[in-house]
C-alpha cells in the first residue's frame, strides 16, 4: 500500500493536482507521531532516536499536518533503514518569522552509511537511489525523497542533504507555516 500511495502522490504532484490542507495543528504532536511510527524499527536495530526542538516551542501552527508528517516519515524511515548503529536525531529549528508565519527547518541526522558526493544530485529525483545495489540491499522505490522535495516546495520551503560516506547524513527540509490564532512569537529574535 505504501508503494501505491507514493506512486499516486508523485503522480498528483507532477500533474499539479496535490492540494495542501490548511489546518490548525501542534508541531510537537506531529514530530512525536512521526517518531512513534519508526520507533519500533529503530529499537529492533538498537538505534536511539533523539528529538531536539527549541526550548520555548509554541507550536500551534496552521498548515498540512498530514503532509508534514509524511515528509518527516520519509526522512526518518530512510535514516532507520540506512543506519546500523548509533543514533538518529530529529532536529527542528526556526529560521525566520513575521507576524503571520514562520519558516521551520526540519533536520534528520543519522550515523548511517552516508552517500557519495556524485550520487547526492540524483537521489531527490523520482525512482532514483544512490546506486543499484541500494535497491537490492535495502529495498525501496526511490520516491520518498522526491515526494519530500516537492512537499517542501509546496510548503514554501526547500530540501537538501549533506553526507559523508561512513559518517552519516543530514537530510533537511524547510516549510513556511502560518501561525495559529493567539500564538506568541516563536523566536526571541530573528
Amino acid at each position: 500500500m505504501a508503494v501505491i500511495n507514493d506512486v499516486l502522490d508523485i503522480s498528483k504532484i507532477e500533474a499539479g493536482k496535490l492540494v495542501l490542507e490548511s489546518l490548525h495543528f501542534d508541531l510537537q504532536q506531529v514530530m512525536a507521531r512521526a517518531v512513534a511510527q519508526v520507533a519500533e524499527r529503530a529499537q529492533a536495530k538498537g538505534l536511539a532516536i533523539q528529538v531536539e526542538a527549541p526550548p520555548k516551542l509554541d507550536s500551534h501552527l496552521l498548515g498540512d499536518p498530514t503532509r508534514l508528517t509524511q515528509a518527516l516519515l520519509n526522512y526518518l524511515s530512510n535514516a532507520v533503514k540506512f543506519t546500523e548503529r548509533g543514533k538518529i536525531t530529529l532536529r527542528t529549528l526556526f529560521q525566520d518569522q513575521d507576524e503571520d508565519s514562520v519558516t521551520v527547518r526540519f533536520e534528520v541526522l543519522d550515523s548511517g552509511v552516508g552517500i557519495e558526493a556524485q550520487a547526492i544530485d540524483q537521489i531527490f529525483s523520482a525512482f532514483q537511489q544512490a546506486d543499484n545495489s541500494t535497491t537490492r540491499k535495502f529495498g525501496g522505490t526511490g520516491l520518498g525523497l522526491a515526494i519530500t522535495r516537492e512537499l517542501a516546495r509546496l510548503m514554501g520551503g526547500e530540501s537538501g542533504v549533506s553526507s559523508e560516506i561512513g559518517k552519516g547524513s543530514t537530510f533537511w527540509f524547510s516549510a513556511r507555516l502560518k501561525r495559529g490564532s493567539g500564538c506568541a512569537p516563536l523566536l526571541q529574535s530573528v
